[in-house]
């Protein structure tokens, strides 16, 4: 009985001691009272202040609306933008635990910045969580709601470019590269994943035998994506995958790529086309180089050409794995990697207004 004793009294103890800690923090300075029921929106200086110095390579010399951007890969402003989107999915549904160290709700400011980080940096949970004061089980819940809602909420961003824009993207690759009519790149990238063992599949084993999920994109000069495709299996070869995509049903019916035909000053005229590299057919909407056996010195110059404009493209998905680490993580859900990609592109299409078409290419729900 007495040894029964003593253990429920060191029990006690521990248990003094860590409400201790919750109330003063590990500096023992106690912390200042604070209501539950009032979001935490002052987590920007906090978050600033806390991880600032562990980013090592930076200057010092940035300020804060660089900092903002290093972090979050979008300004202040873009980032309140998105805010406004999802606010109201963010608040609609209970918060189901989602809290800080300090017992107060996050905010939805916080919840976004917290998905986003997760997103940018490709980060652990656990690593994310730390960063901002809260528990690993927190930054799964956010990250999804943020992804379910941006998905929904982000799509009027999503579509095909109008004729005053799409005449403006001709214009400039015309100036840029001296291709008249040209109205984008095409090119496609694999996204690295695993599979459970039930799930595996030769379809989904890319040409360096790893597993992956194709993403296929069109960008514009400004390197903004405007049609992507995702959801199909590594080991489809790029032609396949083109003409599995809507785009091809709808170049092919003439609903896209059909606008006005442009006269060329040596004779000739060409209509609105999208180049794209070698593995790609050749298509009255779709211009690929020449192939080695047919160059010659007149053909060279215009390879030379189409493979400037193909690098739009290249550096496009380049910027997309950069600025978006967690495409570089492996992940074993097929549904979950195809909404993390589309969920970023929709984030990238609120940045600067990007027009950017998201087709759900397999009908796959989450």
């Amino acid at each position: 009985m007495k040894k029964k004793g003593a253990q429920e009294n060191t029990k006690a103890k521990k248990m003094k001691m860590k409400m201790k800690k919750r109330r003063t923090g590990i500096s023992g300075v106690p912390r200042p009272a604070v209501d539950p029921g009032v979001p935490d929106s002052d987590w920007w200086p906090i978050f600033h202040r806390r991880n600032c110095s562990s980013s090592p390579g930076l200057s010092s010399d940035m300020d804060e609306e660089e900092w903002f951007k290093h972090f979050f890969r979008l300004s202040k402003g873009t980032f309140s933008y998105i805010c406004s989107l999802v606010r109201e999915d963010l608040i609609s549904r209970p918060p189901s635990g989602l809290i800080n160290i300090e017992g107060r709700l996050l905010s939805v400011e916080k919840q976004v910045a917290i998905a986003l980080r997760r997103l940018a940096s490709g980060e652990s949970q656990v690593s994310v969580g730390e960063s901002f004061g809260v528990g690993q089980s927190t930054v799964s819940q956010v990250t999804w709601r943020f992804i379910e809602a941006l998905e929904e909420r982000g799509r009027h961003h999503l579509k095909w470019p109008d004729g005053k824009r799409m005449q403006e993207i001709k214009e400039k690759f015309e100036a840029s590269c001296g291709l008249p009519n040209c109205c984008g790149v095409i090119d496609a990238t694999h996204i690295t994943m695993t599979l459970p063992a039930v799930q595996t599949s030769d379809d989904w084993c890319d040409q360096v035998n790893n597993y992956s999920m194709f993403m296929q994109g069109v960008v514009d000069d400004e390197l903004r994506f405007l049609d992507i495709v995702t959801g199909w299996p590594g080991g489809l070869t790029v032609s396949k995958l083109l003409k599995f995509s809507g785009l091809f049903r709808l170049c092919e019916s003439g609903e896209r790529l059909a606008g006005n035909v442009r006269a060329l000053a040596g004779g000739g005229d060409a209509r609105e086309f999208i180049v794209g590299g070698a593995a790609y057919p050749l298509l009255p909407w779709l211009i690929t180089p020449y192939k080695n056996d047919m160059v010659k010195s007149s053909t060279s110059e215009f390879n030379r050409v189409h493979e400037s404009v193909r690098l739009f493209a290249v550096k496009a998905f380049s910027q997309l794995k950069g600025g978006w680490r967690i495409l570089n993580k492996e992940t074993n859900c097929i549904q979950r990697l195809h909404f993390v990609i589309t969920t970023i592109l929709a984030t990238q299409s609120s940045v600067v207004g990007k027009l950017i078409l998201w087709e759900r290419s397999r009908g796959i729900t989450f």
